[in-house]
């Protein structure tokens, strides 16, 4: 069963998302009342750069989002879109109604003094690292319906997702946690967001068939963590790679190995179905993203 792509042509405006690097907007369905946000949805447009390439935020965001269900990692809903004319995808507010949204760049000041808050890419993320998030994990709830399994140990289930797929974009502003506005003021790991960056979605389909014919297994390793704190004067092959980061966590959470297990319960014909299902996708990329998928689980299981 395929799935579709939503036309929001209609849909009304709410407000502008002010982070992030491309333009996004706050939109909602025709009828909702405005008194209520829980409804709203990101609409982020498919940029297409200087060279014409049409990328792949929307299916990669939409395929993130189906594989973390897979594994039951909580993330946010996500839907392929158009509007006016325009390829995209829509993803629904993580926040409810009764809670405030606090991305990690709120949050880690008060836990790390060496966290630099307020520019855009400090040299080294200097306090952005798993380590420091897990900390402050222990004083939150896990995302709603998510029962028995703690926020720490959700947080590594979003890095171990991070590495399966190749998502190299979770900086300081692409997790966040949930405040309960009123008494006590609770605070809950908001599920995954923002993983358009995975699966090689910006790449040219020549290259994909390239890269396919000569191995993937470089372009999988070369996935870097480098929004994590590390040293400022590193190379890039000398940062962590995201699947090194992931299996770290687990010595820092030793509960979070049920990610290990779950992805080895998930056949690759659940994750080719999967792929199948997404509408438009080439066959070079649907290809590309088996195959980083396959490498990426052996190497996180270390197999093969």
């Amino acid at each position: 069963m395929r799935f579709s792509v939503v036309d929001v042509s209609d849909w009304e405006p709410a407000r502008p998302e002010a982070v992030g690097r491309e333009a996004k907007e706050w939109i909602r369905p025709p009828g909702t009342p405005e008194s209520t946000r829980e409804h709203d949805w990101l609409f982020k447009p498919v940029v297409k750069p200087a060279n014409g390439n049409r990328q792949g935020e929307d299916w990669a965001e939409k395929l993130v989002s189906e594989l973390g269900a897979l594994l039951g990692v909580p993330c946010a809903h996500v839907e392929m879109a158009a509007r006016d004319g325009r390829a995209g995808s829509i993803s629904r507010n993580v926040a409810p109604d009764g809670w405030n949204l606090l991305l990690g760049s709120v949050l880690l000041g008060a836990v790390d003094p060496d966290y630099v808050e307020g520019e855009l890419r400090p040299p080294g993320r200097p306090g952005h690292s798993p380590e420091v998030i897990l900390r402050a994990a222990g004083d939150w709830d896990p995302p709603a319906g998510v029962h028995g399994v703690d926020a720490e140990t959700v947080f590594v289930g979003f890095l171990v997702l991070d590495a399966w797929v190749g998502n190299q974009d979770r900086h300081d502003q692409n997790w966040a946690v949930l405040r309960e506005t009123t008494h006590p003021g609770r605070l809950r790991l908001a599920p995954s967001f923002d993983h358009a960056s995975s699966l090689g979605f910006n790449l040219l389909d020549s290259r994909r068939t390239a890269l396919l014919r000569n191995g993937v297994g470089g372009f999988a390793a070369a996935a870097r963590a480098h929004r994590f704190e590390h040293d400022p004067g590193a190379t890039r092959s000398e940062i962590p790679s995201l699947v090194a980061v992931a299996r770290a966590s687990l010595e820092l959470e030793p509960a979070g190995r049920l990610w290990l297990e779950r992805l080895e319960a998930v056949s690759m014909t659940q994750v080719a179905d999967l792929v199948a299902d997404i509408p438009g996708l080439s066959d070079p990329a649907a290809t590309f993203a088996l195959e980083m998928l396959r490498i990426n689980r052996e190497r996180l299981l270390d197999v093969g």
